[in-house]
């Protein structure tokens, strides 16, 4: 559970994505071991933020592990929302917060600058020089939340302290700036994928995802660069805009910032069951 989750020396932390799928893997098959009677509904990983690295890492780990595994799981696709998965392609911050005025022309040349600076650095495998050039965001209502104690009850976590993540940040430092890329495009070409941006983000923002979508390389890459975007509408309210090709959906949420069920629960849930019962997007 995030915030509950421990160990007890340095070999349990995770130090890249390739660590992540195998201990998230070996958590899932416990899961199916403790509930065989599961192990044959549809499988979906769905994250958010920095799990545009967790959920690939774990999709992918199943993908390679699923042909030769003793228990199968009955994966289907991924789900990942206001995802960092591939720093090069995501840096390029200046433009979209000019256009939101959010920064004026000076700092927007300031901005420019940084992400050439980070794309320099992630070339030169200067990793944690490159994660310097960037700020993690700290969600302060989370330790709130889950430290009451009808969620700690819910969650049954006892009396386990809550630890705010900082220890496990430093183990993955070097990973921040590195890219799962091709994890993603092999998994475009085998499962259904679903990514989805609040319009308001400015942690991972639409833009910076729609030019990381642009340079991928995989199967329906043409079709998806010149698929039409249509409006999504839910209850006759316009929730937002989508793109789809076979396989993959491109959402941006109406009126959302970074944690897109947080801001907008009713039209998140519509997205992700729509997704994950492979129903149609209502849409004009």
């Amino acid at each position: 559970l995030p915030g509950f989750s421990f160990t007890r020396n340095d070999a349990g932390y995770a130090r890249n994505e390739t660590d992540v799928g195998r201990d998230l893997y070996a958590a899932i098959v416990q899961f199916f071991m403790l509930f065989p009677e599961l192990k044959s509904n549809d499988f979906y990983v769905s994250g958010e933020s920095y799990a545009g690295k967790y959920v690939p890492a774990l999709t992918y780990t199943i993908h390679k592990k699923n042909p030769t595994a003793e228990l199968k799981i009955n994966l289907k696709g991924m789900a990942i929302g206001d995802g960092l998965c591939d720093p090069v392609t995501m840096t390029d911050y200046g433009d979209f917060l000019y256009n939101i005025g959010l920064i004026d022309e000076i700092n927007l040349q300031y901005f420019k600058q940084q992400s050439e600076l980070a794309i320099s650095l992630i070339n030169k495998q200067q990793w944690h020089k490159a994660f310097e050039s960037i700020t993690p965001q700290d969600m302060g209502y989370w330790p709130k939340f889950i430290n009451k104690p009808a969620v700690r009850k819910s969650i049954h976590v006892g009396n386990l302290t809550f630890n705010d993540g900082s220890v496990v940040e430093n183990y993955l430092e070097e990973d921040v700036m590195k890219s799962v890329k091709p994890w993603i495009e092999e998994l475009l070409d085998n499962y259904k994928v679903l990514i989805y941006n609040g319009q308001l983000d400015v942690i991972i923002a639409y833009t910076l995802t729609e030019n990381f979508l642009n340079s991928l390389n995989w199967k329906y890459a043409a079709q998806y660069q010149q698929s039409p975007r249509y409006i999504w509408q839910v209850d006759h309210q316009v929730a937002g805009y989508v793109r789809e090709v076979p396989g993959f959906v491109q959402v941006m949420i109406r009126n959302a910032g970074h944690m897109v069920p947080y801001d907008q629960p009713k039209w998140a849930f519509d997205m992700i069951s729509r997704f994950t019962a492979e129903k149609s997007f209502p849409t004009q």
